[in-house]
């Protein structure tokens, strides 16, 4: 299905890429990002995400607004999502038309499992190194879904990893995260890694100091042949017994065919020159590429991004540019969105990411301005997980004064709604109305479509143009925040999980004695650390005290 889509990408010239160093504070974004803009024939791309806006891949933003998303982080084949449900750290592949537009986004972690090591700065699961990166010349910083931060990992944890694998000089592969997801208890593993010591006849090869049996395994893309020092990612429903590892399903995740155009970022390995080094196993020839930004050399270790034209039988990328990571050029996190979740300039989101935006420098508005709804542009660093914003650029301080094409995430009550041409009109918290039509490919989450009727309290997200949002995403909620209530609704994936407290969205809240629907504070199927929830807290004595706690689906 979706994984099989590299078979459709066009053929036709290689990608021609500019690189920009833009403006802090301006509306093609600062902090120091470059952005990678391809023109010429279309292609495919495999990258972590560093932002939205629509969206923004290491460093690169692109038009999502018809893409397609799915997500392979659950067990099996990839299944569709919202697009509200990538992440930041997130390790993609995607697909991209000849204006550089993105077709669609596959979601693809690297390990999921048991932890069994934790040390100072990396950790241990499927006998996998995983290196957490605080570096962002090195690459996206790891950021964390779950945990406030390393420390709060355990032996015995289940997770999903994000990452760029890493090859040092002993030729040893390891893992250096983007994104760790703490999950909740289930069985089966998967794993990424390049293939050694196949053997067709036995129906087996190595992937790390794993040893995969095949047996009626279904391998793709169809027509796909296993050979050594293919990046592949493996499934397995059953947990591994020591190292062996039976696989359910296993993916090649290089673009298949011939004369592909790639975008591809990494970690140098094997470097000999110019004209020969390895981006994730594959070989690049970069002797014709413009190097950039000025000045930027090539190296072991380096992270970069390559463009350029990729055989599959040669396993040769011919890059036509390289983007080289530096203290000039970090991967800095890009975010453009309305304010949700508003507690103080230190504690918000903008596109589902926990922003702290108290020590930023701020353009075309305030710090007193920020609340629900404001329209921003931040950049930042993250920091375990949340992003420290070094600028925050007010664009506007309401939805319907935002740019025109920029996606929006809009809570309020459904006023109309007329099923047949699936246009509506919502009421804000502000009181100003706001309208919208639902699109044809709709997710709804914590309820159905059936439930999008008058006088119900809805978060909707979309692209808006016109004075209208195209909406995609539909969230069901409980009913609004009564104003002067004092009240403040937060969403997010909840931590730092104890008997009379938790953290979400980098602030403490105490349990205040509130009744969890589903379970108590800790285990069984109420609420724990990884679970998605929505909770309403007051301000009292400097304290932020819960006075309603739901789990939320997704």
């Amino acid at each position: 299905m979706f994984n099989f889509i590299f078979a459709r990408v066009r053929l036709i010239v290689v990608i021609v890429a500019t690189l920009l160093t833009v403006a802090a504070c301006g509306g093609s974004g600062g902090g120091g990002v470059l952005s990678l803009a391809g023109v010429g024939s279309g292609g495919t791309g495999i990258a972590v995400l560093t932002g939205f806006g629509s969206l923004i891949v290491d460093g690169m933003r692109r038009n999502d607004s018809a893409a397609s998303y799915t997500s392979e982080a659950a067990q099996g084949p990839a299944i569709a999502i919202a697009p509200t449900g990538a992440m930041l750290g997130h390790s993609v592949e995607y697909w991209y038309d000849d204006s550089g537009n993105i077709l669609s986004v596959l979601i693809s972690p690297e390990l999921a499992g048991t932890v069994t090591a934790v040390g100072t700065t990396s950790i241990t699961l499927l006998g996998t190194t995983v290196d957490i990166n605080i570096d962002a010349t090195m690459g996206p910083a790891t950021s964390f879904a779950g945990y406030a931060s390393l420390a709060d990992i355990q032996v015995g944890d289940r997770i999903e990893v994000h990452g760029l694998l890493k090859t040092d000089s002993l030729g040893t592969v390891h893992l250096q995260a983007t994104l760790i997801v703490k999950k909740l208890p289930a069985t089966g593993v998967r794993l990424t890694g390049y293939v050694a010591q196949y053997d067709a006849a036995a129906g087996t090869f190595a992937l790390g100091s794993n040893v995969v049996t095949l047996g009626s395994a279904t391998v793709g893309p169809a027509g796909s042949a296993l050979s050594n020092g293919q990046l592949v990612t493996v499934w397995s429903n059953a947990d591994p017994s020591g190292n062996a590892v039976t696989a359910d399903t296993v993916r090649v995740k290089w673009p298949t065919g011939t004369s592909r155009n790639v975008t591809v970022s990494g970690a140098i390995s094997s470097y000999a020159g110019a004209a020969g080094f390895r981006i994730r196993n594959m070989n690049v020839d970069a002797s014709a590429a413009v190097v950039g930004p000025g000045g930027a050399s090539l190296g072991d270790g380096k992270y970069v991004v390559v463009a350029g034209s990729f055989d599959a039988k040669s396993n040769r990328l011919t890059a036509t540019s390289v983007t080289v990571f530096t203290p000039a050029a970090p991967t800095t996190v890009e975010l453009h969105g309305t304010v949700a979740n508003f507690v103080s300039a230190a504690s918000f989101t903008v596109r589902g990411v926990v922003v702290d935006a108290g020590a930023a420098t701020f353009a075309g508005g305030t710090a007193l301005q920020l609340a629900n709804g404001v329209f921003v542009e931040v950049h930042g660093a993250v920091a375990n997980n949340l992003i420290r914003a070094a600028t925050v650029a007010v664009h506007a301080l309401t939805p319907l004064q935002a740019p025109a094409g920029s996606v929006l995430d809009v809570g309020g009550v459904i006023d109309t709604y007329d099923a047949a041409t699936g246009r509506y009109t919502m009421t804000m918290a502000s009181g100003a109305a706001i309208g919208g039509t639902l699109g044809p490919s709709m997710f709804y989450s914590n309820g159905t479509a059936v439930n999008f009727v008058p006088g119900q309290s809805v978060n909707v997200s979309g692209m808006f143009n016109g004075g209208m949002l195209s909406t995609s995403v539909v969230n069901f909620s409980q009913a609004p925040v009564a104003p002067g209530s004092g009240n403040t609704r937060m969403e997010g994936v909840v931590y730092n999980v104890k008997t009379s407290s938790f953290m979400l969205n980098g602030v403490t809240i105490q349990n205040n004695g509130v009744t969890i629907p589903g379970g108590g504070m800790m285990g069984g199927h109420g609420m724990m650390a990884g679970s998605r929830i929505s909770v309403d807290v007051q301000l009292s004595n400097g304290q932020y005290l819960a006075t309603a706690i739901r789990l939320l689906n997704g």
